[in-house]
């Protein structure tokens, strides 16, 4: 150490080896944050956002720049973002009135509503009705930005849904599919190997999907004209 360190001299601790893994993996929930803003950023306007089971810093980072309203479970703490949070349980008509959002955003969560997996009430019809409340709440202009388990139609009770493209679409009915990219990399039964560069495809570049595993898609929807 250098005589004119502002460190030198500190006291010192042996704490034994704590070497650690210097690889920091760009998730598919970093990549939905990246894929959301790059989407809000193409026009220059405040959106008034309603967010079902997105990370927080991902909804506190766009609370900057939109009025954005976070459904939860639960009080998460935060009393230091823009975020507005509504506890809801989500299983249920939503507490807002017609026409009150023009966007909507949710990274990989609304497959997972319904099944009691969080304390939400268990409703097997829980994520069309969910659908049905948002053509409701959002305005004749709104857009969906949300991932979803792609993979042959199943129902892994106490886990998730994982349904195809077809069954996707029929689900968000009133909606049409504008765009939509698969991360090739999120299934939770094959590692990820290969070139990064070409990690992210439209879905039907992904290779054939077993049944039981799933690759994780994001999908922007706009209302049908």
């Amino acid at each position: 150490m250098s005589a004119d360190s502002p460190l030198r001299g500190l006291p010192a601790h042996v704490v034994g080896d704590a070497s650690a893994d210097p690889t920091e993996f760009f998730t598919h929930y970093d990549a939905f944050g990246y894929w959301l803003a790059e989407k809000l950023a193409r026009t220059d306007r405040r959106r008034r956002i309603l967010d079902i089971g997105s990370p927080k810093t991902q909804n506190a980072i766009l609370s900057t720049s939109h009025d954005l309203t976070a459904v939860v479970l639960a009080d998460c703490s935060d009393r230091f973002s823009a975020v507005k949070y509504v506890e809801h349980d989500v299983t249920q008509p939503l507490p807002f009135a017609a026409g009150s959002f023009d966007c909507f955003t949710s990274a990989a969560a609304l497959q997972l509503i319904g099944l009691g997996r969080y304390g939400d009430r268990i409703d097997a019809n829980a994520l069309p009705n969910l659908v049905s409340e948002l053509g409701r709440v959002m305005s004749d202009d709104a857009e969906l930005f949300l991932s979803m388990a792609l993979g042959p139609n199943i129902l892994m009770f106490n886990n998730h849904w994982c349904l195809d493209l077809e069954t996707i679409q029929r689900v968000f009915r009133g909606w049409r599919l504008a765009d939509a990219v698969a991360d090739n990399w999120s299934s939770p039964k094959v590692h990820p190997t290969g070139d990064a560069s070409k990690r992210f495809l439209t879905p039907e570049q992904l290779p054939i999907i077993e049944k039981r595993d799933y690759r994780v898609v994001f999908c922007a929807f706009v209302r049908n004209s």
